[in-house]
Parts: structure tokens; C-alpha cells; sequence
């Protein structure tokens, strides 16, 4: 018989700041596993930070452990390169399942992604995780500021882009097509309206490492 791990089965039954950044996190950096050769069905959370799996742990009473995968060999292009260290949140959780498969998490999320239907209240805190899964910011030396999305999907850029331009009063920026993703690109003066936004009222659930870049903007 299996380990039985704690986890908050019912937490993304209803719209919270919390729910809403880890939906957006799990729509960047997550995937769902439907394992029926031994009746499970899993949630999947990937970062090569260990401290937001760490909050994400917390937040949903998770009592399960990280796994750590070491880097790889990766042959690419005549090239060889070793990937990063990645950690991995694995959740076996049947309604957790089947509420993100109602949310719009699909199992095969890359080539099916489409944009959730948020709350406008929650709108900031989904766009802040979805931010620190597959987003960027960057700070040049003469202080620009450039805040990056990416996806493997353009639909959803597109879609982001039309819902931050209405939310925030911005011009609706163009998704890009770059190497082999979509990007949706903002610089100085609209990429710190979003930034300013989604760290409004975030309590300190974001990654570090991305949040005190946008500080140093104002340093």
C-alpha cells in the first residue's frame, strides 16, 4: 500500500489570491497526468527554483516531497549542453484533477492552452504566476525595463495581451514569434504599469529573483 500524502483536495474549488497565482503558475510551469494504469491522477509542478515549489507546498497543505532532478546531457543542433537542475511538485489527487481540467489544465497543455475565464479581481494575481513560470524581466544598464511573456501557444498571448491592455489602459502589444515560442513583450513605461500591478498586492508570493529586479528599477 501506497504512502498517503496530505494536500488540500478542495483549493481550487474557490477563487483566492493564492488560487489564482498558483493556476497561473501551474498554466505556465504545470501538467496534469492522468496515470490510469494505476489509478492516479497527478498534478505536475516544475521549477528550477526550489523556493516557489516550497510556497506552492505550503500554501496547499502538501505534506508531499520534491524531487530533484540532476541535469542531463542534451544533444541539440551538432551541440551538447547539459540541462538545468530542475525540481518537480508531484501531487496524486483526483479532484485536484478534475477541478484544474474544469479550470482549463488540460494534459496535453502546450499545443491546447487557452486563456481561463479570471475573475477581474483575482486577474493580477493569475497573470503574477503565470509571470514567474514563463516570463522575464530584464534591466539594461541605461535602466529600461523590459517584462517578457512566453508561450508555446500564440492564442493565449493574444489573448493576454487583449485582456492586460483593457485592464491596465495600455496598448495592446503584438505576440512575436522567436526561435521556437510566442512572446509577448513590453518595455519601460508599460512594463512597469504590469509589473506595478501584479506586485500590488502580492504578499510576498512571487520569485525572488524576478521581484527584486522590478526593485532595482526603482533603486
Amino acid at each position: 500500500m501506497g504512502i498517503k500524502y496530505q494536500v488540500n483536495s478542495s483549493f481550487f474549488e474557490k477563487w483566492t489570491p493564492e488560487m489564482a497565482y498558483i493556476l497561473g503558475y501551474i498554466f505556465a510551469d504545470g501538467s496534469l497526468e492522468d496515470a490510469s494504469y494505476l489509478r492516479g491522477k497527478y498534478l505536475r509542478i516544475t521549477s528550477k527554483d526550489e523556493e516557489i515549489l516550497l510556497k506552492i507546498k505550503k500554501i496547499l497543505n502538501s505534506s508531499h516531497k520534491l524531487q530533484l532532478r540532476k541535469p542531463i546531457k542534451i544533444n541539440f543542433k551538432k551541440s551538447t549542453y547539459f540541462s538545468k537542475v530542475l525540481y518537480l511538485l508531484r501531487i496524486g489527487d483526483h479532484k485536484i484533477f478534475d477541478d484544474l481540467i474544469n479550470l482549463g489544465v488540460t494534459t496535453r497543455k502546450s499545443l491546447t492552452l487557452k486563456f481561463p475565464e479570471i475573475p477581474t479581481l483575482f486577474f493580477p494575481h493569475f497573470v503574477r504566476g503565470y509571470f514567474d513560470g514563463d516570463g522575464s524581466v530584464f534591466l539594461t544598464k541605461n535602466n529600461l525595463l523590459l517584462t517578457v511573456f512566453t508561450c508555446g501557444n500564440s492564442l493565449f498571448l493574444e489573448n493576454l495581451s487583449e485582456k492586460l491592455s483593457k485592464f491596465l489602459q495600455i496598448k495592446k502589444r503584438p505576440v512575436l514569434f522567436c526561435k521556437d515560442s510566442y512572446q509577448l513583450r513590453y518595455y519601460t513605461h508599460d512594463s512597469k504599469i504590469v509589473l506595478d500591478k501584479i506586485y500590488e498586492e502580492s504578499n510576498n508570493l512571487f520569485l525572488n529573483r524576478k521581484n527584486l529586479i522590478y526593485k532595482n528599477y526603482y533603486k
